[in-house]
């Protein structure tokens, strides 16, 4: 398979790092376990026959119902977490409030670092793709965490700090371009020289392609390995997994 972008044309590709890098999903559900079995640590044996693991399913099928709904209520993500708790907690002897859910979710997020795992592959495929391309991140994430979770797990060998691009340090989220241009402009590029790897159609893929970038989606659902789309002029690879990268460069 001759690859869909080749270092003569290409020269810098920017990472999402949430879901595309590393696996946060796990990271959450462990987090989410981990400070759940400590709240029902305090509580007598017989005060509930609940298990955190069922509050944890409970939580993600009532996120999930709300964000699959056909027409999405026009609730903030801290609102939707605190239904989604109150309803995953209902049978459990604790006033589930905005200041709980506010503090459950403060150690949820305080606890993910310890179980922030990267996806198969990643060490390899960045090592493999540094030796032809300038490798750096543009996240809508914590930028103290994203520099944590460079160091933690020993990526910046191929993307150092001066490389993170966050919306906290860089205004705009994706899939605004301003955060797009505003690392182009850091990295002295152009669109065309770029690439935008991520795992969300919106922020990444639209993202990107609204600055003149061509972007790959990492969509495990794909039905094919590899297949080939257009966003306007822009060319849009989607794959199943982040080792794959190394077949579209």
């Amino acid at each position: 398979m001759s690859p869909f972008f080749s270092p003569t044309r290409k020269k810098f590709i920017f990472f999402d790092m949430n879901n595309t890098i590393l696996d946060r999903r796990q990271c959450f559900d462990s987090a989410f376990l981990d400070v759940m079995n400590d709240y029902t640590a305090r509580w007598e044996p017989d005060e509930s026959q609940f298990s955190a693991q069922d509050a944890l399913q409970s939580y993600k099928m009532e996120w999930s119902r709300h964000r699959k709904a056909p027409i999405r209520s026009p609730i903030s993500p801290d609102e939707l977490r605190h239904i989604c708790l109150r309803k995953a907690l209902q049978t459990l002897p604790v006033n589930v409030n905005p200041m709980f859910t506010r503090a459950f979710f403060e150690q949820v997020e305080e606890q993910e670092d310890n179980f922030v795992a990267l996806f198969p592959g990643v060490e390899d495929t960045l090592e493999a793709l540094s030796q032809n391309y300038q490798l750096a991140i543009i996240s809508n994430g914590n930028r103290r965490r994203l520099q944590n979770n460079l160091e933690k797990m020993k990526l910046t060998p191929w993307i150092d700090h001066n490389r993170l691009f966050s919306s906290e340090k860089d205004g705009p989220r994706k899939p605004h371009p301003a955060i797009f241009e505003s690392a182009l402009r850091s990295m002295s590029a152009v669109p065309s020289q770029c690439v935008m790897v991520g795992n969300s159609w919106r922020n990444d893929v639209v993202g990107a392609a609204s600055s003149g970038m061509d972007a790959i989606w990492i969509h495990p659902g794909n039905i094919k390995k590899i297949s080939e789309r257009r966003i306007g002029k822009q060319k849009v690879i989607i794959i199943r997994s982040f080792k794959q990268l190394v077949y579209t460069f």
